[in-house]
C-alpha cells in the first residue's frame, strides 16, 4: 500500500469548474458486491501490480526529512537516547526507507507490506541488510490484534524501541470502516514518546477530481465505492481514499493518548509548457504518544 497509482501526471490540467461542482458530477456509486470482491482481494491486486512494475513505477521520496523532522538524520529528540527505529507500514518496495538509510547511517528500519512480492524486491534492493531492514509480510486489515505486530517487531529484540510511525499514503489504501481498527493496533505498538508521521491524499485533490471527470460507461463498475466517504476504485483494483483534515483529526482523537497537529498542504505547480495549473492537495500530521 503506497502512492495513489491513479494519480494524474504532473502535465495533466485541472478539471474545469470549481471543485466542489466537479465532485458532484458523475455520481454514480459502485455495487456492494464489488466492494466487498475489492476488499477481499486487494493484496492480490497489488501482487500484480509489482508483478507488473516491479521497483520502476514510483520514485524515492527523497521529501519525507525535510517534511518530517524525526525522520532526519539528526533527528532534535530521541527516545531514551537510543538511536532511531523506523516502523514504515505500507512500505512497498521501499522509495521511503532506502533514501532514509542512505541519509541516516544510525537508522535501523521495521518494515511491512501486505504484498509478499513487494517484500521479495524490498529484501533484493541492493541496500537490504537484515542488519538495518527487518521487511516481513503483514496485512494491516486482517490483523487488527497489537500484539501480532508487537511479536513481528520483537523479532529485533536487540534493537532499541520504535521512535517513529511512518504513514505515509497508507490509510487512503485501507476501508473507511477499518481505519480505526488499523490505527489504534498501530499504535498500541509505540511506546510513551514515539512519534507518528503521516501523510495522505486530501478532499478536492486533483487526483480525486479525476475520477470524477472520467466518465464511466454504463455497463461498467463505477469508480466511486460509497455515498458518504471520497472512497474510490482505480483502474488496477486497487482502493484510493481521500480525506479532509477533520476527519484524520477524529481518527487520531478516538485513538487517544496522542497530540500533535493535523494540517492541510496545498501544493501548486504550473506546467511552463501547457500553462496548466495543478493544484495537489494533502493531509499532514505530526504527533506523539503521551499515554
Amino acid at each position: 500500500m503506497a502512492d495513489h497509482r491513479a494519480a494524474p501526471a504532473l502535465g495533466a490540467p485541472a478539471p474545469a469548474g470549481s471543485a466542489e461542482d466537479v465532485l458532484s458530477s458523475n455520481r454514480r456509486v459502485s455495487s456492494p458486491f464489488m466492494v466487498t470482491k475489492m476488499q477481499r482481494e486487494a493484496a492480490k491486486a497489488w501482487d500484480k501490480f509489482y508483478k507488473a512494475h516491479e521497483d520502476r513505477f514510483f520514485k524515492d521520496r527523497h521529501w519525507t526529512d525535510r517534511e518530517f523532522e524525526e525522520l532526519k538524520a539528526d533527528p532534535p529528540e530521541l527516545i531514551h537516547g537510543d538511536a532511531p527505529v523506523l516502523l514504515e507500514v505500507g512500505c512497498g518496495v521501499g522509495n521511503t526507507v532506502f533514501p532514509l538509510l542512505e541519509k541516516n547511517p544510525a537508522l535501523r528500519v521495521h518494515c511491512c507490506d501486505f504484498s509478499l512480492r513487494a517484500i521479495e524486491l524490498v529484501k533484493k534492493h541492493p541496500q537490504y541488510t537484515s542488519e538495518r531492514v527487518h521487511a516481513f509480510v503483514y496485512d494491516l486489515v486482517q490483523s487488527r490484534d497489537h500484539g501480532e505486530m508487537a511479536r513481528a517487531l520483537a523479532e529485533c529484540a536487540a534493537w532499541p524501541p520504535v521512535s517513529t510511525l511512518s504513514l505515509i499514503f497508507v490509510m487512503s489504501a485501507i476501508p473507511p470502516d477499518d481505519q480505526l481498527p488499523v490505527l489504534r493496533a498501530l499504535v498500541q505498538v509505540l511506546p510513551i514518546g514515539a512519534t507518528v508521521v503521516f501523510r495522505d491524499y486530501a478532499h478536492a485533490d486533483l487526483a480525486q477530481l479525476r475520477f470524477h471527470t472520467r466518465k464511466d460507461a454504463q455497463w461498467s463498475e463505477p469508480s466511486l465505492l460509497s455515498e458518504s466517504h471520497d472512497w474510490y476504485r482505480r483502474g488496477d483494483d486497487t482502493m484510493a481514499y481521500f480525506f479532509t483534515r477533520d476527519e484524520v483529526q477524529r481518527l487520531f482523537d478516538a485513538v487517544g493518548g496522542l497530540e500533535g497537529e493535523v494540517e492541510e498542504v496545498v501544493k501548486t505547480r504550473t506546467n511552463r509548457r501547457t500553462g496548466a495549473v495543478m493544484e495537489r492537495r494533502f493531509i499532514q500530521a505530526r504527533l506523539r504518544r503521551v499515554a
